[in-house]
């Protein structure tokens, strides 16, 4: 075991201690096999260490604050495009289901493809608009969609088929 040498950028202090503190300070540097000044010093050091971490904790919160918030715009310029790409390829499909549909529409059963596509536009705006629970329970609810449907043709949402 050595003593810490006489170097000018070292000085003695002399510190007053409990005995019971004295008496596991003693413990410890028996079990490391070293002396007891040097469990006080690195005992000094860990808490001028904690010490300086809290004085410092406002400068590694703003850190941390900066760091969340370039992850979370990243996050979010990811998702925006790739809502922006669905949204493409959303009104891709749309289109594409309107030309089908304009084609094969029963011209004397509903009465026109431009009042269907209207309602539809409708219809979807208004499911955009709402809270996401209500819109799932709305669109899932069969006897709106017979009211819908029934709405276009002009007549009776009791005479919707949903087989045909």
């Amino acid at each position: 075991m050595k003593e810490a040498d006489n170097n000018p950028k070292t000085q003695k202090r002399s510190v007053v201690f409990p005995i019971e503190t004295l008496e596991q300070i003693d413990k410890l540097a028996i079990k490391k096999n070293v002396y007891a000044s040097e469990i006080i010093r690195e005992f000094v050091d860990k808490g001028l260490a904690v010490n300086g971490y809290e004085e410092n904790i406002d400068i590694i919160t703003d850190i941390i604050h900066q760091e969340i918030e370039a992850s979370i715009k990243s996050l979010a310029n990811r998702l925006a495009g790739m809502i922006n790409r669905l949204t493409i390829i959303s009104a891709a499909a749309y289109y594409a289901n309107i030309t089908i549909i304009s084609d094969l529409i029963d011209k004397d059963r509903y009465s026109s493809f431009e009042k269907i596509e209207k309602a539809a536009r409708k219809r979807a705006l208004s499911y955009a608009n709402m809270k996401n629970g209500d819109a799932i329970a709305k669109f899932m609810d069969d006897e709106e969609v017979k009211k819908a449907v029934s709405e276009i043709k002009g007549g009776d949402a009791s005479y919707v088929d949903f087989d045909v």
